[in-house]
């Protein structure tokens, strides 16, 4: 009896510090899982946030052509500089979402190692209090773990890092995405009021008389008078090229200020015209060499001016209004949609549409918005 209760009580004394080694173990288990924490189902959620927003329309779509029709404004270089930051911004946030991809992957391998080496060691625990396990095994699965949950630890830091980096990255793009479509809007309102003033000074030009003298050969009948061949005869098929060559050429000089090279189309313009022939001869063939005297007149049409200068057509369907602006200082500086147009009183002629309108006096600015819908005066008083 005693004997029994000697070998129970060894039991006992064996046991028990096998059990206490397990519930350290499990203990430590249980802290390393707590410290490393960071799932990827924690992962995902801000990974969404982080959604790349669309990048802004290349200007070309009307804004490289307005960029390459405008080379010489200021405002068309601040917006090819502001492209570029883009580009390098773009490039940039591409570079960093690479890098977390690459470190979300490296992070889910690493949880699943840990996560392995959670269940070698449970299984080793079970082991172990079953006295069928050493303890070096059960140390080893721990150190293993240990750095399982420290390289979790490291790699989520760097997950937490890029993402951070990436959000800064993503705000930076989006301002240069909204800077570069302001830059567009004004370099379109630049070079939309630029052609504007183009096209009042050259729909002024385009209706004219013309006056010129044309040679002619035709055969007639030899049994005909030559008087009488000159009243048969007709030009129709060849005055629409005579009067397109000679009011091309009238024109050109005209608006050589606005238009460096001239090519027009007969489809732009009406005419009407009055010949006679100033002197004529016939051959005894019948052949009648005559010079002949051409008066045209000719009408623009509405879309002429866009055509020559080659601008969307709506320009020249859009209504044009005056604009007064003035005020009772002599030394102010008139801004109109951030364009310089020196000092009051400033008298434009504009397309209807939102103006916002600034005079600055003595260091002093007063700003006005307005939606021009007519003839307007526009009055400031410091």
């Amino acid at each position: 009896m005693e004997a029994g209760i000697s070998i129970f009580s060894k039991a006992e004394g064996t046991r028990a510090p096998r059990v206490l080694l397990a519930i350290s173990a499990v203990g430590a288990l249980l802290a390393l899982g707590m410290n490393s924490s960071y799932t990827q189902a924690d992962a995902a959620p801000q990974a969404s946030q982080l959604s790349t927003p669309a990048a802004p329309e290349s200007p070309a779509a009307g804004g490289t052509s307005a960029v390459e029709a405008s080379a010489e404004s200021p405002r068309a270089e601040q917006l090819s500089s502001k492209i570029a930051e883009l580009d390098a911004i773009l490039l940039e946030k591409q570079k960093l979402e690479d890098a977390l991809r690459t470190e979300k992957s490296e992070l889910a391998a690493a949880q699943l190692q840990m996560a392995n080496s959670k269940k070698l060691i449970r299984m080793e625990v079970d082991e172990f209090l079953g006295q069928s396990a050493e303890r070096k095994r059960l140390d080893e699965l721990l150190d293993e773990h240990k750095r399982n949950a420290e390289a979790v630890a490291a790699i989520s830091g760097r997950v937490e890092a890029l993402e951070k980096d990436l959000g800064s990255q993503h705000l930076k793009f989006s301002l240069a995405a909204r800077d570069v479509e302001r830059l567009k809007s004004q370099l379109a309102a630049e070079i939309r009021e630029r052609n504007s003033k183009k096209i009042q000074s050259i729909a002024r030009k385009l209706d004219k008389t013309i006056r010129f003298e044309q040679p002619v050969s035709f055969r007639c009948s030899a049994s005909k008078s030559l008087a009488a061949c000159l009243a048969e005869h007709r030009n129709d098929g060849q005055m629409s090229q005579w009067v397109l060559e000679n009011y091309q050429r009238v024109l050109a000089d005209d608006i050589r200020e606005q238009v460096t090279e001239l090519r027009m189309d007969p489809s732009w313009y009406r005419y009407r015209t009055r010949t006679e022939f100033a002197q004529a001869s016939m051959s005894l063939d019948g052949t009648v060499q005559a010079l002949m005297n051409v008066e045209a007149t000719i009408s623009a049409k509405q879309m002429m001016p866009c055509a020559i200068l080659d601008v969307p057509f709506e320009q020249c369907d859009s209504k044009m209004y005056s604009l007064i602006v003035r005020s009772n200082k002599y030394d102010d500086r008139v801004r109109i949609n951030d364009q310089d147009h020196g000092a009051t009183p400033v008298s434009l002629m504009l397309d209807g549409g939102i103006y916002d309108i600034q005079i600055t006096s003595g260091g002093t600015t007063q700003k006005r918005t307005l939606s021009l819908k007519g003839d307007q005066v526009v009055n400031f008083r410091f």
